[in-house]
């Protein structure tokens, strides 16, 4: 094997591991966002943990924020290694509407979210307390 197909082989280990890294950040948003629109959860009659709620609350614009860096950077990735037409990137690269779809659900989510806010006359990024 010369160093060019072992180098070709872990560059596709690294896209198939950014891949799964993608997706660990975009079902935890996806849950995040679940939680976060759910009135029950922000107050104590929810019996949801103060732990959970305050984790919420803190990590999840910062965790969108780097899941838009990470997803971009790992799009850029993979559409510069197609070229090279290898059996994983073509594979990598056809998930990459998923992903892209698990983030525009988040955002839509945070956004109807918003705009139901403003129509009730409260503020955005409203919860109850």
């Amino acid at each position: 094997m010369t160093s060019l197909q072992r180098r070709s082989r872990a560059d596709g280990a690294h896209l198939i591991a950014g891949a799964f890294v993608n997706v660990f950040f975009l079902v935890t948003l996806v849950f995040f966002t679940y939680l976060r629109e759910q009135p029950l959860f922000w107050t104590n009659a929810g019996n949801w943990p103060v732990w959970l709620r305050e984790l919420v609350g803190a990590s999840f614009y910062p965790l969108l924020l780097l899941e838009l860096c990470l997803l971009t950077i790992f799009s850029v990735a993979c559409i510069r290694r197609l070229s090279f037409g290898h059996r994983t990137t073509t594979v990598v690269v056809a998930s990459l509407p998923f992903l892209w779809m698990l983030l525009m659900l988040v955002l839509l989510l945070v956004g109807a979210n918003n705009v139901e806010n403003l129509m009730a006359g409260q503020p955005l990024h409203w919860h109850p307390q």
